[in-house]
């Protein structure tokens, strides 16, 4: 307690052995993992009683029982208050997001801006509270997000790695609900579950139209189903584009099966954009192992291009022989160079930021 912080503290501790020699050991263990214990279950494993627990000499039992009590107190997460520059940021990333120009920068035209395009003018140190629990220490969260014990606080901006840069500007879920919560606030285009990664997908699909001169919208009602981006070309063919972005919702990724399968079952060619090939891999061989989709050579291995997994989804598709209803698939990447590097033909920046998706 602050009373005892200026006393030096002993403790009732049995003399050492004074007939031995010691020397300092230093050891390095695992991370610490976290068990939880009711207040007999600790009794019973350390002999004590863990609200009266031994306390330094000299110390008013009354005053570290209290101590002790307050220790086990959860601490809430405190509230944030959105000051001026915590609101005009997360106002800029809510139009960037939209596809608007801000600070002469656009998400799709500048290839992902840096943050600092967004915060020059800004109080960096007030921001760092839509990133992590100031209180809780930008030190403590680096140390020990990884233990699977450590709950780490929910933040309304994210860092995420896109078109191999280090955006600092994804949106958690807490942030999402914010933005699209108040009127103060621009409410977000697309799902209201998406990340940053399926956003700039989704624009580069209608980039990827734009270019060809197909006809397509995103974000488009069909049935009981809101498709990605829904696009048709010069010939009338439909196609329906999906993004697929990393996660470990594997009843979300079989909900997207079915919904490729009835999109197939009506004329319209369905296509999957997946954020890396390793997610397109891992999707593919969870349908497969699941009894959904049929392949002709079985599951991917973490090695197989993106060319050769083309090549055997399309024959899998073009075969009737199998039940395989992805038309065709890419990945964030590919729809880069195809798009954003395009040289035959080339989009104009003004084409790219006049672009609505």
């Amino acid at each position: 307690m602050d009373d005892y912080d200026q006393q030096p503290i002993e403790f009732n501790i049995p003399d050492a052995n004074t007939s031995e020699d010691y020397v300092q050991m230093i050891t390095a263990g695992e991370q610490p993992r976290l068990r939880w214990y009711s207040r007999s279950q600790f009794k019973t494993r350390f002999q004590y009683d863990p609200l009266n627990p031994p306390r330094p000499t000299g110390v008013n039992p009354d005053h570290w029982k209290t101590q002790a009590e307050n220790r086990l107190k959860s601490k809430p997460d405190p509230t944030v208050t959105l000051n001026d520059d915590r609101r005009t940021l997360l106002q800029r990333i809510a139009r960037l997001w939209n596809g608007e120009v801000v600070c002469g920068v656009h998400l799709l035209a500048d290839h992902c801006p840096r943050i600092t395009e967004l915060t020059t003018d800004l109080n960096e140190d007030t921001l760092n509270r839509l990133y992590y629990n100031t209180d809780l220490g930008k030190h403590v969260i680096l140390a020990f997000e990884a233990a699977d014990w450590f709950n780490r606080p929910n933040s309304f901006l994210k860092p995420n790695t896109l078109l191999r840069k280090q955006a600092w500007y994804d949106l958690g879920q807490k942030g999402r609900t914010l933005i699209n919560g108040r009127n103060d606030l621009p409410n977000l285009h697309g799902d209201p579950h998406e990340g940053l990664v399926h956003r700039v997908t989704t624009g580069l699909v209608r980039l990827h139209d734009e270019l060809r001169d197909w006809h397509s919208t995103s974000y488009r009602p069909w049935q009981d189903y809101v498709i990605d981006v829904l696009g048709t070309d010069q010939d009338g063919q439909v196609y329906a584009r999906e993004v697929m972005t990393e996660h470990h919702n594997w009843k979300l990724y079989r909900r997207t099966y079915w919904k490729l399968k009835t999109l197939n079952e009506h004329d319209v060619k369905p296509v999957a954009v997946f954020d890396s090939r390793e997610t397109a891999y891992t999707v593919f061989n969870h349908w497969f192992r699941a009894g959904l989709a049929e392949l002709p050579n079985g599951t991917f291995d973490s090695d197989f291009n993106i060319s050769d997994g083309q090549e055997e989804t399309e024959d899998a598709y073009e075969n009737d022989a199998y039940d395989w209803p992805v038309a065709d698939w890419t990945t964030t990447w590919k729809l880069k160079e195809k798009t954003l590097e395009s040289t035959d033909p080339a989009l104009t920046r003004n084409q790219i930021v006049s672009l609505d998706w």
